[in-house]
């Protein structure tokens, strides 16, 4: 595998993104993505681009040139962002430093539930960016539902609203989400902590 494809992997499972999803990120096809992935050749200058931003990761990092750093970014946007659990409470102890720009519509949640596992774990922080509505089918949101914060995908099968989770959690079917789910916003990232056994391979590494 060449550098571009092993960071390219690897930030993609920092993020926890899917090929269909960056595909829908960048507007690049799922048989380019699997090809870079693959290592069988890199991205011309406007894919990169594309890949970049979406990721938010240097275009020079992906390459795998050394002098440039992983994340870009204005010391001057650095900014703590509140961690809720999963009934909304601000954890007033935990807040995340955070470096991507604006911070004023984000939003940590501490996922309770096993509904999205291991796509998102127990104790995992969800980086969430606020919204009133859907805005994106295939994408994964934060929703308030019997007073809990869950997560979920969501799509449209006809004038239903779909919200399926990762494993045998409930799928929700609604005619009009509006009177049962409040959505709380989009899943932009998941941080995830390391536990002992996963630390001593990274170190081994």
């Amino acid at each position: 595998m060449s550098i571009f494809s092993q960071r390219l992997e690897s930030v993609m499972k920092e993020k926890n993104l899917r090929q269909h999803q960056l595909c829908r990120m960048t507007g690049i096809s799922k048989s380019f993505i699997s090809s870079y992935l693959a290592g069988r050749f890199s991205p011309k200058a406007d894919k990169l681009a594309a890949i970049s931003k979406a990721l938010g990761v240097s275009e020079g990092w992906l390459m795998g040139y050394e002098s440039s750093a992983k994340y870009s970014y204005d010391p001057g946007n650095i900014a703590k962002i509140p961690v809720k659990d999963h009934s909304g409470k601000v954890v007033a102890h935990r807040p995340v430093v955070y470096a991507g720009g604006d911070s004023s519509k984000l939003t940590f949640y501490i996922c309770t539930d096993r509904d999205n596992f291991p796509h998102i774990k127990q104790g995992d922080l969800v980086l969430v960016h606020k919204c009133a509505d859907f805005q994106q089918e295939g994408y994964t949101y934060a929703i308030r539902k019997d007073g809990k914060i869950t997560f979920r995908t969501h799509r449209f099968n006809g004038s239903v609203l779909v919200l399926s989770a990762e494993n045998t959690a409930p799928t929700i079917y609604l005619d009009d989400y509006h009177s049962d789910i409040i959505v709380m916003g989009k899943v932009l990232e998941i941080r995830r902590e390391m536990d002992k056994e996963e630390n001593k391979d990274e170190q081994r590494n």
